[in-house]
């Protein structure tokens, strides 16, 4: 009863601990690029800016991954991803420049200190680099 009790307790706390976010913009910026590769969605929402331009982006672009034939998708989940340039801009704007081995084209993402945490500018990776 006490091995059922403990065991309990550790799956009780296990489930009721959300995970935790990541601390730089890098290790944001890597989970994001992850997530997305993914589908997991769920992982990466979370790591957004809140705002309406980025919810409405990000809701179109769950979407369009969620029409995409199975073997795309699988294909997205098994690529790995490649780093190819960082850059902070200033102390609460980053830029990474990555690539993926099943599109094998650049894209950037920008990531923003908001509230002592950086969250990933959905605006400036779905419109284009530059976009504001």
């Amino acid at each position: 009863m006490k091995k059922l009790l403990v065991l309990f307790t550790l799956y009780f706390f296990s489930c009721s601990h959300p995970a935790e976010q990541p601390n730089t913009a890098m290790d944001t910026g890597r989970s994001f690029i992850r997530a997305t590769l993914d589908g997991d969605f769920k992982s990466a929402e979370p790591l957004l800016l809140k705002d309406e331009k980025n919810t409405e982006l990000f809701e179109s672009f769950k979407r369009i991954y969620e029409r995409l034939p199975a073997e795309k998708k699988r294909s997205y989940k098994e690529a790995s991803y490649t780093i190819n340039e960082y850059k902070d801009v200033n102390d609460s704007v980053s830029l990474i420049n990555y690539s993926n081995s099943f599109m094998k084209q650049p894209l950037d993402i920008k990531l923003v200190r908001s509230d002592k945490a950086w969250k990933v500018d959905f605006k400036y990776t779905s419109e284009g680099a530059g976009a504001e």
